[in-house]
């Protein structure tokens, strides 16, 4: 049932900005230019960081705990690529993001559980190199925009 003695709600009505995202050729050009170099970085470093953790497990522990490594580093390289695509459509087709890649977590981490020969630690961790791929990417360029705006204040 409706109170019809109390007031009625009033809405003041804002003026809606619409952001001009127009851009020129050129310069969705050089973007899409920049995103294609950074998810190649990001490829080629999670692929280096992997094979190199794989060899240093293997030395360190078993063949077995570094095959279950890489198992994790290869559905890690699925990730990116995935995360990838997204990103790249986000300003073309979807406007929402799914949840696709958290499927291939989740799979993976209950394959893990399910199986005796997996292990349960090696894998995340494997499945984590993406991470270190970005922080080696993402390290460098913030410690030299630091040193640089350091510099211009000295």
């Amino acid at each position: 049932m409706i109170n019809t003695d109390s007031n009625p709600i009033t809405t003041i009505e804002q003026p809606i900005e619409v952001a001009d995202n127009t851009e020129k050729p050129e310069q969705k050009e050089d973007t899409m230019k920049e995103f294609y170099q950074l998810r190649n970085n990001l490829l080629i470093g999670t692929v280096f960081i992997g094979m190199l953790s794989f060899l240093l497990v293997w030395g360190f522990y078993s063949l077995n705990t570094s095959l279950n490594y890489l198992l994790g580093a290869c559905f890690s390289l699925v990730y990116v690529n995935m995360l990838a695509r997204e990103v790249e459509r986000v300003g073309t087709f979807k406007k929402k993001i799914g949840a696709t890649r958290l499927a291939i977590f989740v799979g993976l981490i209950i394959i893990a559980t399910q199986r005796e020969q997996l292990q349960v630690i090696p894998v995340f961790l494997g499945f984590m190199t993406y991470k270190a791929a970005i922080l080696f990417y993402i390290l460098p360029i913030s410690l030299m925009g630091n040193l640089n705006k350091s510099e211009e204040k000295g």
